[in-house]
């Protein structure tokens, strides 16, 4: 991790690491369950949209662990102003804070 990230502390940074990293293994697993009920004799079309949910959320956290790494985790990627904590303790993967995000 960078020394100069400033939008949060190394703790916090870590904090959300271990819980980025524990959210990607239970979407993995989740994904992989999916992608068995997809290659069943008749594919199922809700799982294998939670298989596609699940990937778009994996790359989702793979980002954010690449921003806690780049020093740039906690920052909105929109207009760099720091995400409350309290948002990426709902959404770790959060990229933008609330009002880019209601912008976009």
């Amino acid at each position: 991790m960078s020394a100069s990230t400033d939008a949060m502390t190394a703790s916090s940074a870590d904090r959300f690491r271990s819980l980025l990293e524990a959210q990607r293994t239970d979407c993995v697993q989740q994904r992989e369950e999916a992608l068995a009920e997809c290659a069943t004799s008749v594919p199922d079309p809700v799982a294998q949209r939670r298989s596609a949910d699940l990937q778009l959320m994996i790359e989702e956290i793979d980002a954010a662990l690449a921003r806690i790494e780049g020093g740039t985790y906690g920052r909105c990627t929109g207009c760099g102003a720091a995400i409350p904590e309290e948002r990426l303790e709902l959404r770790p993967f959060a990229r933008t804070c609330v009002a880019c995000t209601a912008a976009a």
